[in-house]
């Protein structure tokens, strides 16, 4: 004699259950897999409903819209130019009460970096000085950094800064006088704005303005810091910038983050080799 363990089956004739509630009767089923669906569980379609799950995974295979540079497109945002700018702001207020003990540790030093103190070459991006050289890069960052960091994404933003400013370091340590010492925000920041430009080149825009930007940039760094050699951080940053920006830009689709990665590495394997080079003639 048998037993049946879930009870007699009081089900009226032609009773069809929803696939995730069979205690719902539903006359209603998925137009892709055809699974009956109560009304908690119908998902409007194109055309009929479909089912939670179907729904899910036509979701997962729809191709997120990306940026011309290989981002994911968001809303809001800037994580990261906010962490710059507070970044910037704390190396301000620690010279305030050490007497510029933060920068003096950080900036670009080629006499300290000859010397073995190379993480001078990346944290010079983080001092701007006084007053006014930290305003103008918060400023910058503020109206252009975010808008930025939109295209990029927050990692290439970030490593974009820190390679650009590398860059104007770089450069500083190659050419600069042997004795000499320089801050290296502004190359940073100029390089993002490098880079953006790169980035409306390939999307068609007129760049003539940045182009103009930099020049006149550049002519007031030589006609004030001439004798300082600060506007070879500046050229740079520019150069190193605008490099970035096409290896970011004009990555193929395929394996883009990859390759993005790839090229970014060699920028750095380029500015280490140059500083190198430089250390060999020292």
């Amino acid at each position: 004699m048998s037993s049946n363990p879930a009870g007699p089956d009081f089900s009226p004739p032609g009773f069809v259950g929803c696939y995730r509630h069979p205690e719902r009767s539903t006359g209603i089923s998925c137009q892709r897999c055809h699974r009956p669906i109560c009304g908690e569980c119908m998902q409007p379609a194109s055309v009929g409903f479909q089912c939670p799950r179907c729904v899910g995974r036509g979701q997962s295979t729809v191709r997120q819209p990306r940026t011309r540079f290989g981002a994911a497109m968001r809303t809001g945002g800037g994580a990261a130019t906010k962490a710059v700018m507070v970044a910037l702001s704390v190396i301000y207020v620690l010279d305030l009460v050490s007497g510029g003990l933060a920068t003096n540790l950080l900036a670009m030093s080629n006499p300290a970096v000859a010397g073995g103190q190379f993480w001078r070459l990346l944290t010079s991006a983080f001092t701007s000085g006084g007053l006014l050289g930290l305003l103008t890069n918060l400023l910058v960052l503020w109206l252009a950094g975010r808008a930025i960091e939109a295209e990029l994404g927050g990692w290439r933003f970030g490593v974009l800064y820190l390679v650009a400013g590398l860059g104007g370091a770089t450069l500083f340590f190659t050419l600069g006088p042997p004795f000499g010492a320089a801050l290296g925000a502004s190359s940073a920041v100029i390089g993002l704005l490098a880079a953006n430009a790169v980035g409306k080149l390939k999307g068609g825009e007129d760049i003539r303005p940045d182009v103009g930007l930099f020049v006149l940039l550049l002519l007031y760094a030589l006609l004030v810091g001439y004798q300082s050699f600060g506007w070879l951080t500046m050229l740079g940053g520019i150069v190193v910038g605008a490099l970035v920006g096409a290896v970011l830009a004009y990555a193929p689709r395929r394996n883009r983050s990859t390759v993005q990665v790839v090229g970014l590495l060699g920028v750095l394997v380029l500015c280490l080799l140059a500083v190198l080079a430089r250390l060999t003639l020292v």
